[in-house]
Order: structure tokens, then C-alpha cells, then sequence
């Protein structure tokens, strides 16, 4: 292991996957880890948002993700220990999307977050690589800013509360009809879809299609009947319209991926589309239904917004940014 003073002393660039920060040890998690990784991310929501975001079974869910994208967890996740106990986890999701936390009440939390994110930087090969922080958190942002990670997007997540009742029927234009969503059988035309004019906002990205089953429908809230798919042709004809909705640590509803084809747009349908995803989950009975939205996507924002969510985080998406000094260049 690397000491901080040592670092200094280094001669040449050296891949920051071969560095530890002030007594930090990384390595790959191990089975009999994820339950301390866990707490370490509910400590990291609990300090951000006031609870938890999800619980064990969301973790395992990312894990295998991980495995999907990278290869392993060798490859795609290392844990941050100090003094041998865990106090940190990162996670390369793939397609430059990764996820780090840290134990805030752990006296070696900077430290810890440093490492990983050092260690998130050395992943050379993958253009794009992003690291996200709350708006909120400016040491996160201080310590990314250390190692040349500058921001270049933001996003936000909206809430509105989780009775939907108040939205009413969902108007839909003549001949669109929305349909069951067959699992197994509709899969390869939604995502076909949707990753049409997915990627043509910015901080979306592309996922092939077993990577998308692995992170939406074979997720372990996954829940058909809140998949809505609207067909054209008076049901008969083809998915011009969808919004995936699920649950999250059983008193949450999320919507994502709400999207209209381009050929089917102008005439209200992503407003019927996201009325009834919202009504459905409120069927379940969540206290909350949150989305997420590109900063930037003006259009979808004032939807969002027109239906009764509020903006209530703005995420910081950060990139390496090559010609800007580092602290540990």
C-alpha cells in the first residue's frame, strides 16, 4: 500500500488503480461483504436525503450489473477499508455510469472517497467516464475537482406525493390504446423504441438489450402491470409510447424511461402515458412517485412539473477533464 507521502515522492504518471490514500486498502468486494456495503450506502442516503434510497436487495441488483457490464466484480467494484473495517464502495455500471459511497461518519471518509474515485480514473479505456455528486455536497465536489473530475451536466429528481387520484383519466388520442405489457414477448420491440431517440438527449446512453433486461426487468421490484406500453392502431399496431414504472423499498413509486416515438408526438401522449404510470403505481400505495429529468430537457421538465412533481435534488455529473492541474499529478 501507497502512502499519501509516498505519492508525492512517485516518479512519472502511475495508474491510479495502483494507488491507496492515507491508509485506505482497496480491493474487490467479496460475498460476505455486501451487507456492510449496504449499510455503508444507507449511511451515505442517510446523510444526504434523511433515509435510505433502497435496501439490500437494490445493491445486489447493482452487483449484478456490474458483473453484466464489466465482466466481474474484480474488474468493475472495489471496496474502500480503513483499519479493516469497510467504510466505502464503488461500482462501474458501465457505459461511463458509476456509483460511490461513503460511511460520512467514518474519520476517513475523505480519504476513502478519494481512493475510489481515484480508482474510478484509471479506467482509461472507457471514454465518458462520469461520477456524480448531489448539488448540495461541495466537499464531494472539492475532492472530484482534486483529480481533474469537473462538471459538465446536472440532472434533477421530482417528487409529487404518491395518491395520484388527483390526476384524473388519462386522455388518450384517438387510435393510441394502452396494451398489457407482455414479458418475454415484448421486450425487443419496446427497448427497440425507445433507444431509437433515447440517446438523442444528452446523458442517456444506450444499453444492449440484455443489458436493459438486466436493469429494468430483472430488477427485484419488477412489476409488469407497471410497465405501461401505449400501441398505435387502435392497440394493433406498433409501441409508440411506454413508461416503466416500479417500486422501490416498497413505499416509493419511480417512473423511468417515459418516451413517445417521434412519429406519434404533438398530441398529448406523453402526458396520457406518464397519468397512467402514476396512477398505477398509486395503486400501490407509495408515500412518494419520483422521475428523474436532464436539466437541460426543458420540454419533458414542464410535463413533469405540470402533473404535480417539484424538483427535489439536482445531481452534478462530473468527467475527467485532461488539461486541468491535479492535486496528485
Amino acid at each position: 500500500m501507497v502512502g499519501s507521502d509516498e505519492i508525492v515522492a512517485l516518479t512519472g504518471p502511475a495508474p491510479w488503480h495502483d494507488l491507496a490514500v492515507e491508509h485506505i486498502e482497496l480491493r474487490a468486494p467479496r460475498s460476505d461483504d455486501v451487507e456492510a456495503m449496504s449499510l455503508v450506502v444507507d449511511a451515505q442516503d442517510t446523510d444526504w436525503w434523511g433515509g435510505p434510497d433502497g435496501d439490500i436487495d437494490d445493491l445486489r441488483h447493482e452487483l449484478e450489473q456490474v458483473e453484466q457490464a464489466m465482466g466481474s466484480l474484480d474488474t468493475g467494484a472495489r471496496v474502500a477499508l480503513a483499519d479493516g473495517a469497510l467504510i466505502g464502495v464503488a461500482l462501474c455500471l458501465g457505459h461511463g455510469h458509476t456509483s460511490v459511497a461513503v460511511d460520512p461518519s467514518s474519520a476517513a471518509a475523505s480519504a476513502a472517497r478519494t481512493a475510489l474515485f481515484g480508482w474510478l480514473a484509471g479506467f482509461d479505456e472507457f471514454d465518458g467516464i462520469e461520477i456524480e455528486s448531489p448539488a448540495q455536497d461541495g466537499e464531494r465536489l472539492g475532492e472530484l475537482a482534486s483529480i481533474r473530475f469537473v462538471p459538465y451536466r446536472s440532472s434533477f429528481e421530482l417528487e409529487r406525493h404518491g395518491d395520484a387520484s388527483d390526476l384524473g383519466e388519462p386522455a388518450w388520442s384517438d387510435g393510441f390504446v394502452p396494451v398489457p405489457f407482455r414479458l418475454g414477448v415484448d421486450d425487443e420491440e419496446l427497448h427497440d423504441m425507445i433507444y431509437a431517440f433515447w440517446t438523442d438527449v444528452a446523458g442517456h446512453t444506450h444499453r444492449p438489450i440484455d443489458e436493459w433486461r438486466t436493469s429494468i426487468l430483472a430488477s427485484p421490484r419488477f412489476d409488469a402491470d407497471l410497465v405501461v406500453i401505449v400501441r398505435d392502431g387502435n392497440g394493433d399496431g406498433p409501441i409508440v409510447g411506454c413508461a416503466l414504472g416500479r417500486t422501490f423499498a416498497g413505499d416509493v413509486g419511480w417512473v423511468s424511461q417515459l418516451g413517445v416515438a417521434p412519429s406519434a408526438r404533438g398530441v398529448g401522449l406523453g402526458r396520457a402515458t406518464l397519468i397512467e404510470a402514476c396512477r398505477r403505481l398509486g395503486e400501490k400505495e407509495p408515500k412518494l412517485i419520483g422521475l428523474g429529468v436532464e436539466a437541460e430537457n426543458a420540454n419533458a421538465l414542464g410535463l413533469y412539473q405540470s402533473v404535480g412533481f417539484e424538483i427535489v435534488r439536482e445531481w452534478v455529473h462530473c468527467v475527467r477533464d485532461p488539461a486541468r492541474p491535479s492535486a496528485r499529478s
